[in-house]
């Protein structure tokens, strides 16, 4: 994957400053690492907060979801050419790990896109490399349009 021709944050969502920009992307500490368009891959950084620990002292689930779902969206957007926006649909996590707090990866990409569907996949790891989650989810895909 080459990142030379990744989009930064506010270039992957057409309206910044609005309410349609990506608060939760923020809130989880999101970067984008690598965009591949040929491949419809997608390689995406977080940050966690110290209040995203459950009464045990690992990453709550959501959390992790919220990661993966959160790798997921941008790279619809981007795959789309930044025209069509997507609505999860359902997404499965396999928790495998327990996170800790700390820095994540989440590696995503493409199985199919359709005009109106998506299938995607990806998977999360912690710092030191170890798979924390695995997912899949289906998305519609939805006419991007300024509000």
């Amino acid at each position: 994957m080459s990142d030379t021709s990744a989009p930064t944050l506010e270039e992957s969502f057409p309206i910044p400053g609005s309410e349609e920009e990506p608060n939760s992307l923020r809130m989880l500490g999101w970067k984008l690492l690598d965009w591949d368009p040929e491949a419809q891959k997608i390689k995406v950084g977080f940050e966690t907060r110290k209040e995203f620990r459950n009464p045990g002292g690992v990453i709550q689930g959501g959390i992790i979801a919220a990661m993966i779902d959160d790798a997921f969206g941008p790279m619809c957007i981007m795959a789309s050419g930044r025209t069509k926006r997507p609505l999860t649909l359902d997404l499965n996590v396999s928790y495998l790990a327990a996170g800790n707090h700390g820095k994540f990866i989440c590696e995503a990409r493409i199985i199919r896109q359709g005009k109106s569907i998506s299938f995607v996949e990806g998977e999360l790891f912690d710092a030191s490399g170890e798979l924390v989650a695995r997912a899949t989810s289906t998305v519609r895909l939805v006419p991007m349009q300024p509000r």
